[in-house]
């Protein structure tokens, strides 16, 4: 039993690192794109928590590097 409670345990804290490190990375998008964009650029809104999530999610899929850097050479 306490091997299975360590086995949860374990799969909650990776699930709710999952989840925070989006909110972490979405919270600074918000607030740079509403403090500098909107004020320096003519016809740009402010944008809300899960717009800025979705550009987060959205440039990750753009600017993915798709180069794989393995040095097999021996």
């Amino acid at each position: 039993m306490n091997k299975l409670t360590a086995v949860l345990t374990a799969m909650l804290a990776f699930f709710g690192v999952l989840v925070l490190i989006p909110v972490l990375l979405a919270l600074p998008t918000q607030l740079l794109w509403n403090n500098c964009l909107v004020g320096a650029v003519n016809g740009i809104n402010e944008i809300g928590f899960w717009q800025a999530l979705g550009l987060n999610v959205l440039f990750s899929i753009l600017f993915k590097s798709s180069s794989s850097t393995s040095n097999t050479s021996k």
